[in-house]
């Protein structure tokens, strides 16, 4: 998250520079920081039998927020990877690129929801603001993707990628 849509940006155009983004990131680390409560000092802790307690828990803020943090977040990365990575070789479209984005998004909102309902159940209070930090992270970097496909697609797809989803390179 982040990595491929932030170094493409810093590289290759004047979109956003690095210390904008660590301005940005910092502000909003501060933010989101004060914004989260202290840990609960008291709480049951439930071990899920199936996935769809698993779902329903993490969603109420049942679990400790590291088992609804870690899933979602390994999964979330390993799709961004495999998709720039498909892009990058040449076997995946702009509109299926386009299309795992939007498909991503939605469970993203329930990621989010998720992490802010657990994060009373974390070890400390910086652990849960590092958390909610990377969640909203997450929808920084969608932003960032969108801005790479409506105003810079030559720095992520080729020329053939491009003629068939604009019609011209």
């Amino acid at each position: 998250m982040l990595i491929d849509s932030l170094s493409l940006l810093f590289a290759f155009t004047s979109f956003i520079s690095w210390y904008e983004a660590l301005l940005v990131a910092t502000a909003l680390g501060i933010l989101v920081y004060y914004l989260t409560p202290e840990p609960s000092p008291e709480w049951e802790e439930r071990t899920p039998a199936t996935l769809y307690f698993y779902l329903q828990w993490s969603w109420l803020g049942y679990l400790r927020l590291k088992d609804a943090f870690y899933p979602f977040f390994l999964l979330y990365n390993a799709v961004l990877f495999l998709i720039d990575y498909r892009i990058d070789q040449g076997n995946f479209t702009v509109a299926s690129w386009v299309t795992i984005h939007i498909i991503m998004a939605i469970p993203l909102i329930y990621w989010t929801g998720a992490v802010w309902r657990c994060s009373d159940k974390s070890s400390s209070r910086l652990w849960a603001a590092i958390a909610r930090t990377l969640t909203v992270a997450a929808y920084f970097d969608l932003l960032l993707r969108w801005v790479i496909y409506q105003y810079y697609p030559n720095i992520m797809f080729n020329c053939q990628e491009m003629i068939i989803h604009w019609g011209d390179c």
